[in-house]
């Protein structure tokens, strides 16, 4: 794949993960941890795939 792809990638995830973290903050808020804790492992899920397809663009 080229640095482009990679990186657009890379953009998605961190979205991803960013999106998450604020259903999780809000969750907690309205209905506590009980249904919040899914979008937390979410949010850690993107951003650790995010931190994946950086190291795999800069060896690249």
């Amino acid at each position: 794949m080229n640095k482009k792809a990679l990186l657009g990638i890379e953009i998605i995830w961190i979205t991803l993960g960013i999106l998450c973290l604020v259903i999780t903050v809000r969750e907690m808020i309205t209905n506590g941890f009980g249904k919040a804790w899914i979008f937390l492992i979410m949010s850690a899920a993107a951003f650790t795939l995010a931190w994946i397809r950086d190291r795999q663009r800069k060896n690249s």
